[in-house]
């Protein structure tokens, strides 16, 4: 049950930031600026790397109560699902209206992710674990 109930939260949350990206937000929140203060840290690369960071700890806390994602390799299918939603969250906003692609966004998002499976891994590591 309880691994019914790890799983559901896992596609929920999944689904629900791959439909995010597709609404269209209208407004200054969605401007790109460029030159110098583009290459300053805002808040919201830190919450796309947060919430992506997020994601990982979240396996990490299933793993820690022995709840899996998949059967088979589930690290290796969490990273590879998990990265493709980092990168189309961010690609799709090329052609939705009132969005628009900001390659620091993505850049944090896929970093989220790295950090993330590297805490993972770390964390497995010193517990002796595999997957």
């Amino acid at each position: 049950m309880l691994q019914k109930i790890y799983r559901s939260i896992f596609w929920i949350g999944y689904l629900a930031i791959l439909i995010t990206a597709f609404i269209p937000i209208k407004g200054s929140f969605n401007r790109i600026t460029l030159g110098p203060e583009s290459f300053q840290i805002r808040l919201d690369h830190l919450l796309h790397f947060a919430a992506y960071f997020l994601i990982c700890i979240y396996y990490l806390a299933g793993q820690k109560k022995d709840l899996s994602l998949f059967a088979a390799n589930p690290l290796t299918k969490f990273i590879l699902l998990v990265l493709f939603l980092a990168i189309t969250t961010e690609l799709v906003q090329l052609w939705v209206p009132e969005r628009a692609f900001n390659v620091f966004d993505l850049v944090s998002n896929v970093g989220g992710v790295i950090v993330g499976v590297g805490v993972v891994k770390t964390v497995q590591r010193y517990n002796g674990a595999t997957a």
